[in-house]
């Protein structure tokens, strides 16, 4: 690895976690050499969680050993054990580190986390002190946290959006002929599907036994509730999940993108979900609950597409 190399470190199962996937592919298009080290997989299991943590902590601590002229970037608190180890082993290290939070979660939403992850935050206030950057995707994030930890030297603290890659936008995807019904809009939802966070319910209501409206969701994550409500709608389909890097093959399918969370927590009140940028990239307009603050920053009435 060259002199500008990066090592990303992140416990939880990549392919499931767009903002780790963006950052490769941004510092694969700055010729930035990359090693990114996760997870495969992760477990409903408390047992093979451990193990699976203990396998990443290990793997990840040797990686750093025998990683010369690096920098260390972790995602979540999760994945900060084995860059406490390493530091608190070797505390005259040279490595730069770089932290960033995906997701926001006070001291009381700290609590009631998993074990590892309680444990990961306890340990990273310890490497504060060490990082040359931490971040957060919003500014109105970076600012609870920094009301948490007041200590820190704001010169450090940087907003970082998660943005898809600026391939998704250019004519390397082919844009589809979607066959065009008069009169008919045609609705996407793509993530995981649940009746408690999501206006699910009130988005069926309101178009599901519409015939002007069609509703497609692609979703990897939905329970036998959620396929139950969603049979008593004649006009909607569940597709199945779809791989993040396949995304950009829906455009011209669809007319609107769906950004349904409800904001029952900091952590969705102040966020500008990532489905807004994505359904942007497809030229969807794009329909978002007025309960994320943050993601009014980002409307847009205009232009097309539109984030109304």
């Amino acid at each position: 690895m060259t002199k500008s190399s990066i090592l990303i470190l992140h416990f939880r199962e990549l392919s499931k976690y767009p903002p780790v996937l963006n950052l490769i592919s941004y510092f694969n298009d700055k010729k930035v050499d990359n090693v990114c080290l996760g997870s495969n997989i992760t477990s409903g299991n408390k047992l093979i969680n451990t193990i699976l943590y203990l396998s990443y902590i290990l793997k990840s601590f040797a990686k750093i050993m025998v990683t010369r002229n690096c920098s260390i970037i972790y995602y979540e608190s999760i994945s900060a054990t084995p860059v406490y180890l390493y530091y608190r082993i070797f505390p005259q290290s040279k490595k730069k580190l770089y932290i960033h939070f995906h997701e926001y979660f006070d001291a009381e939403e700290h609590l009631r986390q998993s074990y590892l992850e309680r444990l990961g935050r306890r340990l990273e206030v310890k490497l504060f002190a060490r990082a040359v950057w931490i971040s957060h995707t919003n500014q109105h994030r970076l600012d609870l946290f920094y009301e948490e930890f007041s200590f820190l030297n704001k010169n450090i603290l940087y907003s970082m959006p998660n943005y898809p890659p600026s391939n998704w936008i250019s004519s390397t995807f082919k844009k589809n002929r979607a066959i065009k019904e008069d009169g008919v809009t045609k609705l996407v939802h793509i993530g995981a599907l649940s009746s408690k966070g999501l206006y699910l319910a009130e988005i069926l209501q309101n178009f599901g036994n519409n015939p002007s409206f069609t509703i497609d969701f692609y979703s990897h994550s939905f329970n036998e509730e959620v396929t139950k409500l969603l049979s008593s709608f004649f006009n909607c389909k569940i597709n199945g999940s779809i791989e993040y890097q396949d995304i950009p093959k829906l455009k011209g399918l669809y007319d609107v993108g769906l950004v349904l969370y409800k904001g029952l927590s900091l952590n969705f009140t102040y966020n500008a979900p990532n489905k807004i940028f994505e359904y942007l990239a497809l030229d969807l307009d794009v329909w978002c609950s007025d309960k994320l603050i943050t993601a009014k920053d980002h409307e847009r009435k205009d232009c097309y597409p539109k984030m109304m």
